[in-house]
């Protein structure tokens, strides 16, 4: 059908044509009925001419009406049916022409038209042989009228109708084949359009960055998923961006004002997660709008950190080799330095300082040598709950702690989690002995707390460690990751970022929150093996319990 729409009207278009020449046709045909019965008709010569225009006229009539039924039953093709009622036309228009005066009534208008609408529907050929036998009956009337009453000016006019016939039938031709491929053009370019939209809200759906579309009343009009989340999960009747999020509002009012965006994070107070959104005018129809991409700030630091991973894995790995072997010359001339009687109480002193910061040195390179050596992660569906609560009464036996320093707030359901159970528990046992070493304040135990969480609409959770310390200031946070940065004045400086290598060849990014009401947290995003399905009763009902 695409082949032959450049040549032929498909269906569509001939009944769609069909449906408004049928009306016109019950209108010519009162019209033709009222002249043919009317004493116009009666005063015609000779008296053939009245009876045969009436019967002329109740035929078209009578075709009309079959014509219109047939077409609304759609029981015939439309081109045959276009076919055959437009040389109907020509012959029962011809013969009232005849009837009327011939070419000198002015009735030829409706030959040409009829003419130009099967040049319009019907293929070239077809239109061409409706030009010709006009053109033919138009001599043929012409010379009838010539043998009463001789006039050459008849014949020339005839000739211009004949040739008035062909060019009709050419130019519409010409005409109802450029609009075919015209609309052929448009709806390609329809199907590419509506193509490229799902593309792009598909693109836009699983983009990592928030997209919102916000109108000038400050109603949401579209957002991706990634922004449903980040926002927290708002409910679908809700679409006002100030109840929503009431700072993203106050930072867009300010970037109408100022025209400038600020590169400074935005903590979105539902979820605790910060941002930083990006605002672009979008001139839209009717009003204008404006698009927020908000890129999680977590995200685009994971990427920078990831840039100089790799190479300082490999330059602090040939560096500990190096160090590793005259540390270990070192540290042996000091344990038999020591064990000579001569030395006095101070030189005793000495070889143990020496001992001590020795075997600071050797764990550093231990830690090092660990992160140059990490395998990849061999990730398996794993119950968090149980793993957690196992993990958190091996601490305590090891540390000798008791139960209400080291607890653990999970769901009683079972949750399955992706992860390397191994370097998964090394990743956590260094976070926690971090809280119990840097959250002692006046010789007092700190008190750990392992939370367990949905986020995200259930489709990670989160595994909270959280101490009762002081925590971590303001202006320390966004270094506590970096590698040999420590507080501590016997700490090396490797534990949070070797914690954070593991989390991350885990795939379960980890970050510095604040939490109300507590000391330091750090909470690692854990993925769910269906992290698309929705929660079920029992674990959303689940109740928090305490190991």
């Amino acid at each position: 059908m695409k082949a032959r729409s450049s040549l032929v009207a498909d269906d569509s278009i001939v009944r769609r044509a069909l449906h408004y020449l049928n009306g016109f046709r019950l209108i010519l045909s009162v019209i033709l009925l009222v002249l043919a019965f009317s004493p116009l008709a009666q005063s015609l010569v000779p008296a053939y001419k009245a009876f045969l225009a009436q019967a002329a006229a109740l035929t078209y009539a009578g075709a009309t009406g079959i014509f219109l039924v047939v077409h609304l039953r759609r029981s015939t093709p439309a081109q045959e049916l276009a076919s055959f009622s437009l040389a109907t036309d020509l012959i029962i228009v011809s013969i009232i022409l005849h009837c009327f005066g011939g070419i000198e009534s002015g009735l030829v208008i409706l030959l040409l038209f009829t003419v130009g609408i099967a040049g319009l529907l019907l293929s070239l050929r077809t239109a061409l042989l409706f030009a010709s036998l006009v053109a033919i009956g138009l001599v043929i009337d012409a010379a009838l009228a010539a043998r009463i009453s001789p006039a050459t000016s008849l014949a020339v006019q005839a000739g211009l109708y004949g040739i008035a016939a062909f060019v009709t039938a050419l130019g519409c031709s010409l005409l109802g084949r450029w609009g075919r491929e015209y609309q052929l053009l448009a709806e390609r370019r329809g199907v590419d359009l509506a193509n490229l939209e799902q593309i792009n809200e598909l693109i836009i759906h699983r983009m990592r960055s928030g997209v919102l579309v916000v109108d000038v009343a400050g109603k949401i009009r579209q957002m991706n998923e990634a922004a449903w989340y980040l926002l927290g999960n708002p409910p679908v009747s809700e679409r006002n961006l100030k109840v929503i999020a009431p700072p993203l509002h106050e930072r867009l009012e300010q970037w109408r004002r100022t025209g400038k965006s600020e590169d400074e994070g935005l903590l979105l107070h539902a979820t605790q997660v910060a941002v930083v959104p990006r605002m672009l005018s979008m001139p839209g129809l009717n009003s204008e709008a404006t698009l927020i991409f908000l890129e999680d700030t977590s995200v685009v630091s994971r990427r920078a950190r990831d840039l100089a991973q790799a190479s300082l894995a490999r330059l602090s790995a040939s560096i500990a080799h190096e160090i590793r072997n005259p540390l270990g010359a070192l540290s042996h001339a000091a344990q038999l330095l020591g064990e000579s009687e001569e030395l006095t109480a101070p030189d005793q002193k000495l070889v143990k300082m020496i001992l001590n910061h020795s075997v600071r040195v050797n764990d550093i390179v231990e830690n090092v040598l660990k992160l140059s050596r990490r395998e990849r992660a061999r990730v398996e569906a794993v119950n968090l709950v149980s793993w957690a609560r196992k993990l958190v009464n091996e601490f305590r036996r090891y540390h000798k702690l008791h139960e209400d320093k080291v607890r653990l707030e999970a769901p009683s359901a079972a949750i399955m989690v992706l992860i390397d159970p191994g370097q998964m528990t090394q990743a956590v046992w260094n976070l926690m002995e971090n809280a119990l070493k840097h959250a002692r304040v006046d010789d007092r135990t700190p008190t750990i707390t392992l939370r367990v969480s949905p986020i995200r609409g259930h489709r990670e959770m989160a595994l909270d460690i959280i101490d009762d310390g002081p925590g971590i200031p303001l202006e320390k946070r966004s270094q506590v990751f970096e590698p040999f940065f420590t507080t501590h004045k016997q700490g090396s400086g490797l534990g949070l970022y070797l914690a954070r290598q593991l989390c991350d060849a885990n795939q379960a990014p980890l970050e510095y929150v604040q939490v109300p009401n507590a000391g330091a947290c750090f909470r690692i995003l854990l993925r769910r093996p269906d992290a698309d399905s929705q929660p079920t009763r029992a674990t959303t009902a689940a109740r928090s319990t305490t190991a």
